[in-house]
């Protein structure tokens, strides 16, 4: 009975794991290639210095694990586990690092908020919720420090450009409140993308006024679409003679 008992607690604590992560979970391809250069630029700028080499070194595991790997911010890592799979140790052991280190370097990255526990141990380890640089009050503090230096020297193309430059692209997304502006459906940070009102190819710029927050799925339709209606009128051009008259058309000049 206590067997049974303890099998209903994990497969509860699992479904509970698994409606957590069904919540917050995202394509990797919400996390677009634009994005990619930006986190690990801010890791390296912002985030970096305030860690030791064993605090480093386990958060970018643990970022490559779940935002990179999955398009999530939720990781299950187990410790033990983790004491010869990341970095090797600096003291000798045949390079495994002590389990003590181990549980420091995780307390001491939950303490800078770096990591967040979502849930308790199991036996395939603890959740924990992966902080990008971004969302970490010491790092938007060194950005905006950072900005005000540079302040003088940006330019004119950062001012007007909305898509290429991330903190750019945050001002939309914070503009419309992370809603998707043709669905309605609300958003966050990892499933947020851009969409121009006006393609570029029509002439349409990267402007604060010609870009609006879109879902994957609805911005994936658009896209689709927009080839498809493309293909339509290459192929009409392509094959339509206008000096000649469909005779054969029900009802045209060469019916009976």
């Amino acid at each position: 009975m206590k067997q049974t008992i303890e099998q209903i607690v994990g497969l509860l604590e699992k479904l509970k794991v698994e409606a957590q992560m069904a919540s917050e979970i995202v394509s990797v391809q919400a996390v677009s290639g634009l994005e990619l250069p930006d986190i690990v630029r801010d890791f390296v700028d912002l985030l970096m210095p305030k860690l030791s080499p064993y605090e480093a070194a386990f958060y970018v595991y643990l970022l490559r694990h779940s935002i990179l790997a999955e398009g999530t911010p939720l990781v299950r890592a187990g410790r033990k586990s983790l004491q010869d799979g990341v970095v090797r140790s600096a003291f000798g052991q045949g390079g495994i690092i002590s389990y003590a280190k181990v549980q420091e370097t995780f307390e001491a990255l939950e303490k800078i908020g770096a990591i967040r526990k979502q849930g308790e141990p199991t036996r395939d380890g603890t959740l924990y919720r992966v902080m990008l640089p971004e969302e970490l009050e010491f790092c938007q503090t060194e950005r905006q420090r950072r900005l005000a230096l540079d302040q003088g020297t940006q330019s004119a193309e950062h001012d007007v450009d909305y898509y290429n430059y991330r903190e750019n692209r945050l001002k939309i997304y914070e503009r419309d409140n992370y809603k998707c502006q043709h669905c309605g459906k609300q958003l966050d940070r990892f499933t947020s993308t851009l969409d121009h009102v006006t393609p570029v190819s029509k002439g349409g710029d990267n402007s604060f006024e010609n870009l609006i927050t879109s879902c994957r799925e609805c911005n994936s339709k658009k896209m689709q679409n927009f080839s498809e209606i493309s293909w339509l009128i290459w192929n009409y051009e392509s094959n339509y003679d206008h000096n000649v008259l469909n005779i054969d058309r029900p009802g045209g000049p060469g019916a009976l």
